[in-house]
């Protein structure tokens, strides 16, 4: 972006992500490159959930551009306030996980997230649809995403990832398995299993892989069904999937789709990029291209 465009943007920050002291040392700095480069910013904190998508339906008329400070779950609240078409994301991730910064290659050092922000080239991302609520990564049902709805907030708030991994152990313990069924309409699919991962990411919870084929931007899903009822068959499939051995497993099934519904008898525990959810029938579907994000 040239010096002399005078663009305005809000950072949106989500004051409960991340360290506050690292918040405090970094912001004035992306600041200062935003000054820099004849960016006008302006800052404002959220107070509660969901307050990132009002923030954005009351001013995004306003300004040329949105910028998260944040981690994954602001840029959802950010998503479900935009109207089509959507203004342009910059994302200077700071959150307990930022996996849309990962898998879009931007710097986890806020000032040179800040620099690829203010250089202004952008990619068009897939966003996810499910019960006509917006997703940009992924939405899952099964063990996992019982462990997200187990997630105690404050702990996440002092531990981190670390609490991620408590609530797991806690949530395999005590988790009783329900069978989810899929539907392909398109492909004229029905299948069931135990758990199942429908990604518009190739990556799930941070760094791990479990469809290296995944593409952001294909305006395709990708659904992975696990289909053995015992919680340790589950995690042994899941590292399996991790090892690259996926053409290997006769107990996981593996779909491209641009739409699939689930269901179960007794309703889905459900994750929608990393938030809980509850649903009888989950329909997603995938919008192809219509997320301008700035890239390196």
């Amino acid at each position: 972006m040239a010096k002399s465009e005078s663009l305005k943007t809000i950072i949106i920050i989500n004051p409960k992500a991340g360290k506050r002291f690292f918040l405090q040392l970094f912001l004035p700095q992306v600041l200062h490159v935003f000054r820099r480069k004849g960016i006008e910013a302006q800052v404002i904190y959220t107070r509660y959930q969901g307050h990132a998508s009002k923030i954005v339906q009351r001013l995004g008329g306003a300004v040329d551009f949105i910028t998260v400070f944040g981690g994954d779950g602001t840029i959802r609240e950010v998503l479900q306030g935009m109207e089509n078409p959507m203004i342009p994301l910059g994302i200077i991730p700071f959150g307990t996980v930022n996996v849309l910064a990962l898998d879009l290659g931007i710097p986890f050092n806020p000032l040179l997230a800040a620099n690829v922000i203010a250089e202004g080239k952008k990619k068009w991302i897939d966003v996810g649809m499910i019960n006509d609520k917006p997703f940009v990564l992924m939405v899952s049902t099964g063990i996992d995403a019982f462990a997200v709805h187990n997630l105690d907030l404050r702990l996440k708030r002092v531990l981190g990832k670390v609490a991620y991994g408590l609530t797991a152990l806690w949530s395999a313990i005590t988790y009783k398995v329900r069978k989810v069924n899929i539907y392909l309409p398109g492909e004229g699919i029905n299948d069931s299993g135990y758990m199942a991962v429908v990604s518009n990411s190739r990556y799930y919870g941070g760094r791990l892989n479990l469809d290296e084929d995944t593409r952001i931007d294909d305006g395709l899903l990708n659904v992975i069904l696990f289909k053995k009822p015992s919680i340790l068959e589950i995690f042994r499939i899941f590292i399996e999937l991790l090892s690259r051995k996926r053409k290997k497993l006769p107990d996981v099934a593996i779909y491209e789709t641009s739409e699939v519904y689930l269901t179960a008898k007794k309703g889905l525990y459900m994750q929608t990029d990393g938030d809980k959810e509850n649903f009888t029938t989950a329909h997603i579907t995938i919008q192809k291209k219509v997320f301008p994000v700035f890239i390196p």
